[in-house]
């Protein structure tokens, strides 16, 4: 039970490949049904009595499902994905894999590591060393500090301003005592 599935970018190609290691090094791709991304990836599959045409283009990777009790109806037909749910399935690749960096992140930082090697270790740990998202993952994490420093900002800001207020001593003046 194979299927073909574009995935988006190189850097999500070599991580679908690191989630679901391929058997052999060209081989197609062994989808867990334990994964979540791997139960998205067989619900959202269709069927087909006939030959479908295989979606164009670069990084197209092939699957391969587990049989199962999930995956039995699918046994001797052909498998495909539509266009619509290869881009809900590549919404949810970025969501698992920025979920998986910010963890990996988040938990290397409270460690004590620096964001350089938070970031070499998260790269030769999942296997993305092909496409050298180095710079990208570096770009991400900076974003999301920048974003944190902001809305920390943005509280303090707020707090600032009830204590001015609290502390408004402009109309101490025209008070006689």
């Amino acid at each position: 039970m194979t299927v073909f599935f574009k995935v988006e970018n190189e850097l999500l190609t070599d991580y679908i490949r690191y989630l679901f290691p391929p058997e052999e090094k060209d081989g197609p791709c062994m989808v867990r049904s334990t994964h979540l991304f791997g139960q998205l990836l067989i619900s959202h599959c269709r069927e087909s009595g006939l030959p479908v045409s295989l979606p164009e283009g670069e990084h197209v990777i092939q699957l391969r499902f587990p049989r199962s009790n999930a995956t039995q109806s699918l046994a001797d037909k052909f498998l495909w994905y539509s266009a619509g749910d290869m881009q809900r399935l590549n919404m949810a690749l970025k969501a698992c894999f920025d979920i998986d960096l910010n963890s990996y992140y988040l938990k290397a930082e409270g460690l004590g590591f620096a964001k350089k090697d938070i970031v070499d270790a998260f790269i030769l740990s999942r296997g993305l060393v092909e496409c050298d998202p180095s710079d990208a993952i570096h770009k991400r994490i900076y974003r999301k500090e920048q974003s944190k420093r902001e809305k920390i900002s943005r509280i303090l800001l707020r707090k600032i301003y009830y204590i001015n207020e609290a502390l408004d001593t402009s109309g101490l003046n025209d008070i006689q005592v």
